[in-house]
């Protein structure tokens, strides 16, 4: 929707110029920095400025939108030397539109950065990087599962499947997108077949999983906890994505996406703690509703699987 993200663009426009911060660079990126923004869609917002110590990211809404605003100090925008070494971290420089570049030279960086990721020199950088990610996450599953943690095991299997599923995403169609990893692997007929098959899902709690999610949020911000992903903002933003989701019918996909959005949130507040012990400190209630949407013991078969079933996703890459 073009016009959807044109009009999300002049918003941003808008908003940063009622803020007091030099900014020195300006960008959006998600699905308005690729022109396909739709009636739920918010705006991902970056803006480089030296009068910053640390990045920080903050929920806002300004007006009916959502923004989700992240302050990057400029010595952190990566040169071309990092992105040589690194290509996957910065991936999502291809999807940006910039708002604020009055040198040119943050342009000039991005276009120099898409040429080296379409290169072939990029790609196998990338692939190179992903299937070391992979590697390791796999690894940990094994060995969380020799010391009968299979919670972990789970959410390391599910993680190196995710990221393997990125990579195959972004090689095989050049897309970012989040929300397109599940719609494009479903068209690996026996892969999905298989995958559901292990899987932590369980396709009875479609209807529940938003408000397991915002049970999850509310206990966490109760704890104390503070970060951008547990505002009452990022809750409606959450319910923007799920009834996107129910509008188009999938089930699997939202279900994967909010499953993602709290393994997010208990690495955020875990301060490195294994589900295992961390889960402990939750309500029984709780716990229980975390097991709905994914959060379960993965046997060791399953957990073999879902590596097995990543490092396909890898090979398809190559």
């Amino acid at each position: 929707m073009q016009n959807r993200s044109e009009a999300l663009m002049q918003v941003a426009k808008n908003y940063i110029e009622t803020l007091d911060t030099k900014i020195i660079y300006a960008c959006v990126g998600g699905s308005v920095g690729r022109g396909d923004a739709d009636q739920y869609s918010d705006l991902d917002l970056t803006i480089y400025t030296n009068e910053c110590a640390s990045s920080s990211k903050l929920d806002i809404l300004y007006g009916d939108e959502i923004i989700q605003l992240e302050i990057v100090p400029i010595d952190e925008l990566p040169d071309k030397k990092v992105i040589l070494q690194s290509p996957w971290d910065f991936r999502f420089l291809a999807e940006e539109a910039i708002l604020k570049d009055e040198e040119g030279s943050y342009h000039d960086l991005k276009e120099w950065a898409i040429t080296y990721f379409n290169s072939k020199n990029g790609k196998q950088k990338m692939i190179e990087q992903v299937t070391n990610i992979v590697k390791n996450r796999c690894k940990f599953a094994m060995e969380c599962l020799e010391t009968n943690m299979n919670y972990s095991a789970s959410i390391a299997s599910m993680g190196a499947w995710t990221e393997a599923g990125f990579l195959y995403l972004y090689i095989k169609d050049n897309l970012l997108s989040t929300g397109e990893l599940i719609p494009q692997i479903e068209k690996l007929n026996n892969h999905m077949k298989r995958f559901n098959r292990v899987s932590p899902f369980t396709f009875t709690e479609v209807s529940n999983a938003s408000m397991i999610v915002s049970r999850y949020r509310k206990f966490l911000r109760d704890q104390g906890h503070t970060y951008s992903s547990l505002s009452i903002v990022h809750d409606t933003l959450c319910n923007r994505k799920i009834q996107r989701l129910l509008n188009n019918n999938e089930k699997l996909n939202l279900l994967w996406q909010m499953y993602g959005e709290s393994v997010g949130l208990y690495f955020e507040t875990s301060n490195g703690l294994p589900f295992e012990l961390y889960s402990q400190d939750l309500p029984v209630s709780l716990q229980k509703d975390l097991s709905k949407i994914g959060f379960v013991p993965l046997n060791k078969s399953r957990t073999n699987e879902l590596c097995t079933l990543s490092d396909e996703l890898l090979s398809l890459s190559y």
